[in-house]
Formats: C-alpha cells, structure tokens, sequence
C-alpha cells in the first residue's frame, strides 16, 4: 500500500512539473506579437466623418483616422480590419480583445484611463451645438433647455450633462444626432467640432448650421489602447514620425483636422 501511495504522489509530482515547464514554455504572447501572428490588426470605429466613414464611390473605409490605421497595419506588416462597435462598449470590447484599437476621433477623457492607455494625443477638438439652419437657437442657455441630441458614451453626452441640459437623447452615433435634428425630432445635436466642420452645411445637412460663438470644453484625440499593450510605444513612434515627416500635416489638410502639434512634437 505503501508503495502505490509513493508511486501515485511521484506521479502527481511528474504532472505537476510537465505542467509548470508547459506553462513556462507557452507563455503569453504581447499584444503585438499576437496581432502579427493573426497577421489583422482590429480597429474599433464608428461612422464618424472625417475620421472614419464609407467612402460613396468605392464602399471603403475612408477618413483621416482610417487612412492612419492602414498606414500604421501596413508598417507592423499587417492587414487592416475595421469593425464598427457599439460606442457606449468600447472599452469592454477592447478589454476583451474583440478589438486591438479604437481609432476613432476619441476623446482622451479622464474617465477612460482606468479603462485604457492612450497613444499620444494626434488632434484637438471641442464640442459644438448643431441645429436647423433657421433655428432661433443662439445661446447656451437656449440649448440648456432645448431637446439635445448626443452619441452614448461620448464627450458630447458627458458635456451635456456637466452643462445641466434638462432634454437629453442619446443615439447610437454622433452621425444619428445630426439626423435626430434634421428629422425634428430633436432640436440640438451636441457633436464634435471636427465632425461639424466636415458635414453640416453640405448635402444630407446642407439644411443644418453650426451655433455660432458656441464651443464646449477643448479635448484631444488619441487611439484607445489595451493597458500595458507593446502597440503603444510603437504606434507613438508611428504617430511622431508622420508629424515630423510632414505627412500627417497634409493628411490633416485634405479632411480639416487641426493636429496636437505639441503633444506630437514633443
């Protein structure tokens, strides 16, 4: 009985130490290393022009944001693979590795970092009260009291409750909340400036106009990373360098995006 009892214990012991040099042998691999043995990098985004939309002649993603993710893919040796997510998700969706990045004109807020790290912050923005063209609608105090439309999740939903508005709706999309507006059904949508200055006043918004002397809070954009990810030194490497190669400069000429010249030159 003895016996079998030494035999079994050194049995179990065996296990235990193929298992242990199996593990050490199979560590996990880096963000980095993974997304290159997928051989995709997957970049969470929404419809939100400039940075990210449908392009109407070829039905390709397009935008300031999407041309830089490309880029950024095609320097790691990688394709490209935009997803669209559910923005109030995002950061269950990256934690959950759904996603390797979201490129999307995103606020680097003080909320998101517990969920996050950011890449160096690439542009500027603040938010903008749209309404109809003819709309009676002049000041913040207007708006407060106004039925405002605003993205889930987004700065502009954070902004409208920090500023007291009493008729919030959220959307799915920023792109929603101009709709919302044109459709009537709300008076105010509450968007970033980048977007506004891309859209309102042409087409499907030709109908729509920007507050005028109306901004909320000032914001930069940077690309949501997973935390402690490799992808982030090398994506702000990628970033800087296009800054100082002069080719984001013409990137952010051609969809009207005002660049974060300091952060990026540092």
């Amino acid at each position: 009985m003895k016996k079998l009892i030494k035999i079994m214990i050194a049995a179990i012991l065996a296990m235990a130490t193929i298992c242990c040099f199996t593990a050490c042998g199979n560590k996990g691999k880096t963000d980095l290393e993974q997304i290159k043995e997928n051989g995709k990098i997957v970049v969470g985004i929404t419809i939100y022009e400039p940075m990210d939309y449908i392009d109407a002649e070829t039905g390709d993603w397009t935008g300031f944001d999407a041309e830089l993710a490309r880029e950024f893919a095609q320097e790691i040796g990688v394709n490209c693979q935009f997803v669209i997510i559910t923005w109030s998700q995002k950061a269950i969706e990256l934690k959950s590795k759904q996603i390797d990045l979201i490129w999307n004109g995103m606020t680097a807020s003080d909320d998101l970092k517990a969920d996050m790290d950011f890449s160096v912050s690439y542009a500027r923005n603040a938010q903008v009260a749209v309404v109809k063209s003819n709309s009676a609608i002049a000041t913040k105090d207007q708006i407060k009291n106004a039925k405002v439309a605003v993205e889930s999740g987004s700065a502009g939903n954070k902004m409208a409750t920090a500023e007291g508005m009493t008729n919030i709706a959220p959307v799915t999309a920023q792109i929603d909340a101009l709709n919302e507006v044109v459709a009537g059904t709300s008076e105010v949508a509450l968007i970033d400036l980048t977007m506004a200055q891309s859209v309102v006043g042409s087409g499907a918004y030709s109908g729509l106009k920007i507050v005028s002397g109306v901004e909320y809070g000032a914001e930069v954009f940077a690309v949501g990373i997973r935390k402690d990810s490799d992808v982030k030194a090398q994506l702000d490497a990628f970033l800087k360098a296009k800054y100082q190669d002069g080719s984001l400069a013409t990137l952010a000429q051609k969809y009207n995006v005002v660049l974060n010249t300091e952060a990026l030159g540092a």
